[in-house]
C-alpha cells in the first residue's frame, strides 16, 4: 500500500515492492498472481485503515456540524508533506480513471461512502439548528465531498495553502460555529501565525 501510494501503480515495479516488503520475488507472486492483485489488495487495504479512520473521527466528535468543519480544518492545516503525497484513491483515480473497473468501483464506493457519513452528521447538525437557514444536507454533503477531492488534486501540485484554506472556508460557510469550534480557531489562527513568523526568520537568515 504504502509504495503504490508514493510511487502510483505505473511506476511501482515489483522490485520497488520486493524492497519494501521484504519478500523476495518468488514469494511475493506465490501470494498474489501479479501487480495489479497486490494494487488491489492494497486499494482494500487502505480502505480498512484510512478511510474507515476518517469515518470513524467523523462520528466521533460532537456537536455534528463542528465534525465536519473539524475534518476539513485539520486537513488543511496538515503538514505539508502529508498534504503533497495527497490521497492514495485520488491518486489513483487521477492515475487509472475507468481503465480498471474494479479500482474504480472500489474509489467510488469509498467516496460515497465518506459523502454518506456527511450527510448523516449534517442532518443531525440541521436538526440541532447548526445549519445556517436554507442548507440541505444531502446537497452540502455532495459539495464536500467534491471539495475534499480537490483539496488533495491540488496540494499534489503545489497550490498554495491560503487559496485551498479560502476554499474551504467557503465550502463551510453554511455550518455554523460553535463554541468549540471557536476555540480550536484561535488555536489553528495561533498555528498559521506562528508558522508564518518561522518562514520570515528563515528567509531572512537564509
Amino acid at each position: 500500500m504504502e509504495t503504490f501510494w508514493s510511487r502510483g501503480y505505473d511506476r511501482t515495479s515489483i522490485q520497488d515492492l520486493v524492497g519494501q516488503t521484504g519478500v523476495n520475488r518468488a514469494s511475493l507472486y506465490g501470494a498474489y498472481s501479479d501487480k495489479r492483485t497486490l494494487f488491489v489488495a492494497g486499494i482494500r487495504r487502505y480502505l480498512d485503515l484510512v478511510v474507515e479512520d476518517n469515518v470513524g473521527r467523523l462520528l466521533k466528535i460532537e456537536p455534528a456540524g463542528e465534525a465536519v468543519r473539524q475534518f476539513f480544518l485539520r486537513l488543511v492545516e496538515a503538514p505539508i508533506d502529508r498534504m503533497r503525497r495527497g490521497c492514495l484513491l485520488t491518486n489513483s483515480a487521477i492515475e487509472l480513471g475507468a481503465e480498471d473497473g474494479e479500482v474504480a468501483a472500489l474509489i467510488r464506493g469509498a467516496f460515497r461512502r465518506v459523502e454518506q457519513v456527511f450527510c448523516a452528521r449534517l442532518i443531525e447538525a440541521q436538526k440541532a439548528g447548526q445549519l445556517a437557514e436554507g442548507v440541505q444536507p444531502k446537497a452540502l454533503a455532495g459539495l464536500l465531498i467534491t471539495v475534499l477531492q480537490g483539496i488533495r488534486v491540488m496540494s499534489r501540485v503545489g497550490v498554495d495553502r491560503d487559496t485551498i484554506r479560502e476554499a474551504v472556508m467557503s465550502a463551510l460557510s453554511g455550518i455554523k460555529v460553535t463554541q468549540s469550534g471557536q476555540s480550536a480557531r484561535g488555536v489553528q489562527s495561533r498555528l498559521r501565525t506562528a508558522a508564518a513568523a518561522t518562514r520570515v526568520r528563515s528567509r531572512r537568515t537564509g
